[in-house]
């Protein structure tokens, strides 16, 4: 028995892990495209190819549970093509013995996409933006172009042209307000590295506001003192959905502790906790699409209706996220819905081929 449930498992691994090399090729050769219209400055084709290979574990993280679909539809497609899953059935192997050789290998991918989420994406993705922010031009300092990175403390507001992750700022931009929200202060610099437990700036030009006049100056350097530290900054670098668990949910008290919205950090933190859930119900529902309505039809329609269904699947999260926030439900239930959704299809479909 040990030996059927290695049979299954490898089909279902194998097929899975051609899946997932099949569209985070795909997107990632988009992706380049893409990175190919931001060339600029320093940043130019070598980078944008480093750019998107630094890229590929986050690529693999998010596609994976629809390539645990795609990889179960396949793989069992092929065996009950090949009437095996009949001779199995003929044999007397349950249809809740398959399922739990397929879940088998499914669980190893989850645990290690876990891992990937946790240790692998989180510093990476940090790494990738800022060289490229730091690429693309350092200098961007009192202005409004290019994104940057914005943090909040008190009541100054922080803007970062590019964050290296050693603990260089480029870019810097300080908006100290009053707390009757009146600005009193602007200072801009051109770098800021982190010593001896605060930040010097040096090429600095300070602006102060009051009511009477507004007075502008330079100085070579100042001394910056902030809670803010690099290892902080690691949050502020990167987006909620590529930060990892544990920063996710310490980040989030620490915006609750300052009074700020936080809705956006509880989407992704509830995301990546229930992700593998959710894996186990898109591989639940694949199983019984197999001994169900997918049963007798062609590999490729099976592999189409894979990738609509988990298609469906993610635009359901993708809705059901700005959703919470405007209905103002709890944000767990945008992503626990679509896993139940899902879990139920299969059960009931399962249990009708039992």
């Amino acid at each position: 028995m040990s030996r059927l449930d290695s049979y299954i498992a490898r089909s279902v691994l194998l097929a899975t892990l051609v899946v997932v090399l099949v569209i985070v090729g795909l997107d990632a050769i988009f992706s380049l495209v893409d990175e190919l219209n931001q060339l600029k400055g320093d940043y130019q084709f070598m980078d944008a190819l480093l750019f998107m290979f630094i890229r590929l574990p986050r690529r693999i993280y998010e596609y994976l549970p629809m390539a645990c679909l795609i990889g179960c539809l396949a793989g069992l497609g092929s065996l009950a093509a090949s009437s095996e899953l009949t001779v199995m059935r003929a044999a007397g192997i349950s249809v809740t013995r398959i399922t739990l050789a397929v879940i088998k290998p499914m669980l190893i991918l989850m645990l290690l996409n876990m891992a990937i989420a946790e240790y692998v994406v989180p510093p990476l993705e940090r790494i990738a933006q800022a060289s490229k922010a730091v690429a693309m031009g350092k200098g961007d300092t009192l202005s409004n172009k290019g994104k940057g990175y914005w943090h909040r403390e008190g009541n100054t507001f922080m803007r970062f042209s590019a964050i290296e992750p050693g603990g260089v700022l480029h870019g810097v931009t300080l908006f100290e307000f009053s707390e009757g929200r009146e600005l009193q202060r602007i200072v801009g610099a051109e770098e800021a590295v982190y010593s001896d437990g605060g930040w010097q700036m040096e090429n600095i030009t300070e602006m102060t506001i009051t009511a009477e006049e507004t007075r502008k100056e330079h100085r070579d350097s100042l001394r910056w003192d902030v809670a803010l530290t690099p290892e902080s900054l690691s949050v502020v670098m990167v987006q909620p959905r590529d930060m990892s668990v544990s920063a996710l949910y310490n980040y989030t008290r620490y915006l609750e502790q300052q009074g700020l919205n936080a809705d956006n950090y509880l989407l992704s933190f509830w995301r990546k906790v229930t992700q593998p859930l959710g894996t186990f119900a898109l591989v639940i529902l694949g199983i019984s699409f197999i001994f169900g309505p997918l049963r007798s039809v062609t590999p490729g329609y099976r592999i189409f209706s894979g990738i609509l269904v988990g298609l469906v699947y993610k635009y359901a999260e993708e809705l059901l996220a700005p959703a919470s926030i405007v209905f103002g439900f709890a944000p767990v239930w945008a992503s626990i819905g679509p896993i139940l959704a899902c879990f139920f299809a299969g059960a009931v479909m399962l249990r009708r081929a039992g």
